[in-house]
């Protein structure tokens, strides 16, 4: 593959990101780029409209993750930015981040990052580099695919604050209620299984589900309670007692509740309703905050229940994959 670097001045143009003065241009850049596209934890995470200074910088560890990458040095200013993450699985990469001031757009800055964190991720024996980007960005999708890239699925974050969410009645007209129970903790496997069953890894982001992410031990019961986090889960079986459909929150001091409804593929359309009823139920004993529950956008079913219980679509994203093996 041939990359077309622009001519640039002396000084200027791809370089590796430094730790040490790029973070708040590249702060700066993502917050004009992205604005409201971000999602509400990652507006966090870039704070407010005022300046990000280095000293904020340092005491803040969420921006490391803003270290790793390639900038694009325009005119004295960063105009452009990648960032290359790690992955818990040692060949797998992540870009995020890819983001060009739109006075230098056209001219194959986003194309040359882009090839140098692939680069990278080749130098260091990675094999799989997935990425995310806004359905509708079609400049940004066709990029990618000419570079590569083959599109594994769409998947819309919705979100909303807990205190306006809408009960969901539980089953329309007629339907009979299936029993919803909590997990048992020995299902913890056959919860994995299903959940594995009912979303591909790859729509995980930014990891593929741990096999042990059901599993409720003592200790980690123990760590939850430090850390302010809390996980529950409930499970629906059909008549053989096997794992039909299953529903959890995840929460943690100061982000976003985390939702998630799986349902086997030969049970779909007939369990998202009770399901989601369970969980907009338990929200409202839960702490005031904001909610958000990412989902395949091609299910009909929950999106027209999602709406029923008030959820607002924040932004539909398409995965990516980039095999390097190939």
């Amino acid at each position: 593959m041939v990359i077309t670097v622009p001519a640039t001045r002396p000084g200027e143009g791809l370089r590796p990101v430094d730790m040490g003065r790029d973070v708040p241009q590249i702060v700066e850049l993502l917050r004009m780029v992205f604005g409201d596209a971000l999602d509400i934890d990652d507006q966090q995470l870039l704070g407010g409209p005022s300046p990000v200074t280095e000293v904020i910088y340092r005491l803040s560890p969420a921006t490391t993750r803003l270290t790793n990458g390639f900038v694009w040095q325009a005119d004295g200013r960063i105009v452009g930015n990648v960032t290359l993450l790690t992955s818990k699985i040692w060949d797998r990469y992540l870009v995020a981040n890819v983001a060009v001031h739109p006075t230098y757009r056209r001219r194959g800055i986003a194309r040359a990052m882009m090839g140098a964190a692939a680069s990278a991720v080749r130098t260091r024996g990675g094999r799989v580099i997935l990425l995310q980007v806004v359905k509708d960005n079609t400049s940004a999708i066709d990029l990618y695919q000419s570079l590569g890239y083959v599109s594994l699925g769409h998947m819309t974050s919705w979100s909303a604050p807990v205190s306006r969410l809408r009960h969901v009645a539980p089953a329309a007209g007629d339907e009979r209620v299936p029993p919803i129970l909590a997990l048992p903790g020995h299902r913890w496997r056959e919860a994995y299984d299903l959940d594995v069953a009912a979303l591909p890894p790859d729509l995980n982001w930014p990891e593929p589900l741990r096999p042990d992410a059901y599993r409720r031990t003592l200790w980690q019961r123990f760590g939850d309670f430090m850390s302010g986090r809390q996980a529950e889960s409930w499970i629906t079986a059909d008549e053989r007692g096997r794992l039909s459909g299953l529903a959890s929150i995840a929460s943690q001091w100061g982000h976003s509740h985390h939702v998630a409804l799986r349902v086997r593929p030969d049970w779909a359309g007939r369990l998202e309703r009770p399901l989601l009823a369970k969980v907009v139920r338990r929200l409202h004993y839960l702490p005031r905050g904001n909610v958000r529950i990412d989902h395949p956008d091609d299910d009909e079913t929950m999106n027209q229940l999602l709406k029923e219980a008030n959820f607002n679509v924040q932004r539909t994203l398409t995965h990516m994959r980039l095999d390097l093996s190939r």
